[in-house]
């Protein structure tokens, strides 16, 4: 007891104590750029493909200090996500495959879809499906986003819907009618097709759930997920949008171009492309009454074209033979491969492999899009008998029937996977592409695993967060942007045109100093600087006249000021 009511003696902080954990406070009121310096330096390339463009905004001729500030605290925060994206890339550990070969005289394109068959995992292997459905071809095929379902349909009406996981069918009917394309909406539960007459939309179970008809015999079908909305061409030349998720009409414009069968849209700025039977290609916003860019590609009418995930290339095939390879930055063309026969079909795969369709022939090039040489990686050839010639015979008509008449109509890489599906006239075939498809993909954007609860979450979700058909333009930067006055609008849209169809701007050839060597004009000239007395008198005069002048206007402007208001004007 005596010792515990002695007072305690408390020793006193130290200088070095209390210095210490001054400093140890200051550590925690570190800024955002002293947090960011910490991190583990990272490459410029991946840190440029997180931050989406510029980030750098010009506030120098910017009055307000409020919005001043907003744009610095903008740009920080978009450079601070941007790194920390960046930085997490080391936890990415799928690696993209690839076919590697023994010798340096060997090619990849003469391996044979049997001999890459055995020498694949097994997941990749059940992937390879060989379906004969000769009655109501040709047949086309899309997928989901996320590469879980299939869906192939054929011209004659037959749909089918396909669950790639498991191998199962999940839909078959027939709607009785020709069938022009199919397309799935923002899931597996919902797609479109382009009918004789009218836009259809169906449900996973094959019911009818709405009739589009203002959408008239169309041809091509297309959809923009982050937007809702469904895109059409067709017979009569026009290109429509329609809400899908209030049901509502949004926009619709005359390309101009005749009848159109060629439609896709950039996956960075949700432009609509379209190609025309003049060899025009034309880029389209709802936004906007009249085509954004018109891209003359080829000298025949364009059979198909593609574009790469990142919005930087596009891919154009035509009726001349020609795959022509296209720069979106700057709308300019890098290169071209001449093909044994047009192509029909192309596709892009999510590494940047480019699939074309020659004949009976599939073609897959690799590195095509930046590099102009030798670049063929596979060859598949569909070799389907036909009952007609192998009915009887020996060897002969054996041989006879795999050459039958064959044609494939639509190549199509499936997403997140090194398998392209090929769907032509006597059915559907897939082969494996080593090196395709994305081995990190980001399960909030597409997850092939995604259970039923997770689905209705990620639809409320993008419901949310949908975009309005107003921001989509092709600089998509302009978004966190200042707005500008119409008339610099206007003249950097008239510089990208120019700039794209290589058009100079008018210079006046004409030579407006006629007569500039004459005598009397050099006279002229030389008495503009002689001073006399005369041009002192005539500076006088002007100058008293102007003073003149000056306050009889300003006696009118203090006659209409109330007497009240005179003595504040000077």
């Amino acid at each position: 007891m005596d010792d515990l009511s002695k007072p305690s003696k408390k020793r006193p902080k130290s200088a070095s104590s209390t210095s210490s954990s001054r400093n140890n406070s200051n550590n925690y009121k570190k800024s955002k750029h002293d947090l960011i310096s910490t991190v583990a330096p990272i490459d410029s390339d991946i840190l440029n493909k997180y931050t989406r463009g510029s980030v750098k905004f010009n506030t120098n001729k910017i009055k307000s200090k409020g919005l001043r500030l907003t744009l610095k605290e903008t740009q920080e925060t978009i450079i601070e996500n941007a790194q920390k994206t960046a930085a997490t890339e080391v936890l990415l550990t799928g690696e993209v495959g690839a076919i590697q070969l023994e010798g340096p005289n060997e090619r990849t394109y003469k391996l044979k879809q049997q001999v890459i068959k055995e020498n694949v995992d097994l997941n990749t292997a059940k992937n390879v499906i060989d379906l004969q459905l000769t009655k109501f071809g040709p047949y086309k095929v899309n997928y989901t986003r996320n590469g879980r379902y299939q869906l192939f349909y054929g011209r004659k009406g037959h749909i089918a819907m396909l669950d790639c996981l498991h191998n199962t069918v999940q839909l078959e009917t027939n709607v009785d009618q020709e069938i022009h394309d199919a397309h799935f909406l923002h899931n597996e539960t919902l797609f479109a097709v382009a009918q004789h007459k009218y836009a259809y939309i169906y449900d996973n179970k094959g019911v009818e759930i709405h009739c589009l008809t203002r959408h008239e015999r169309p041809f091509k079908l297309d959809y923009l997920p982050y937007h809702y909305l469904l895109t059409s061409v067709g017979h009569s030349g026009w290109i429509k949008w329609q809400d899908i998720s209030i049901g509502e009409y949004v926009a619709g414009f005359q390309t101009g171009h005749g009848p159109c069968k060629v439609l896709k849209h950039n996956p960075w700025n949700a432009v609509s492309h379209c190609g025309h039977s003049n060899g025009v290609v034309t880029l389209w916003s709802p936004a906007s009454g009249k085509a954004l860019i018109s891209m003359f590609c080829h000298k025949s009418p364009i059979t198909d074209l593609a574009i790469d995930r990142e919005g930087k290339y596009m891919a154009t095939t035509g009726m001349d033979g020609l795959l022509k390879i296209w720069d979106l930055r700057k709308f300019g063309h890098l290169h071209n491969f001449k093909l044994d026969h047009p192509a029909t079909s192309v596709d892009i795969s999510d590494k940047g492999m480019i699939g074309l369709s020659i004949g009976r022939t599939v073609q897959v090039l690799k590195s095509a899009l930046t590099s102009p040489g030798d670049v063929t990686y596979l060859k598949h050839s569909i070799r389907t008998p036909n009952p007609a010639l192998s009915s009887g015979g020996g060897a002969t008509a054996r041989a006879q029937s795999l050459l039958s008449n064959v044609s494939v109509s639509c190549v199509k890489f499936r997403p997140l996977e090194d398998v392209l599906c090929a769907g032509h006239s006597h059915g559907l075939t897939t082969i494996i592409t080593p090196g395709a498809g994305e081995p990190n993909y980001d399960t909030y954007e597409a997850d092939p695993f995604m259970t039923i609860k997770q689905r209705r979450e990620s639809e409320v979700h993008s419901l949310i967060h949908k975009l309005s058909y107003d921001m989509i333009s092709l600089d998509s930067s302009f978004i966190a942007s200042i707005d500008k006055d119409q008339a610099t609008v206007k003249k950097e849209h008239l510089e990208l045109f120019n700039r794209a169809n290589k058009i100079e701007p008018k210079v006046d050839s004409k030579d407006r100093k006629r007569g500039r060597n004459k005598i009397s004009a050099k006279l002229r000239r030389k008495q503009k600087n002689v001073v006399d007395a005369q041009t002192l008198k005539l500076k006088e005069k002007l100058q008293k006249e102007k003073e003149l002048n000056d306050k009889v206007v300003a006696e009118k402007v203090k006659a209409t000021i109330p007497v009240s208001l005179q003595r504040f004007v000077k």
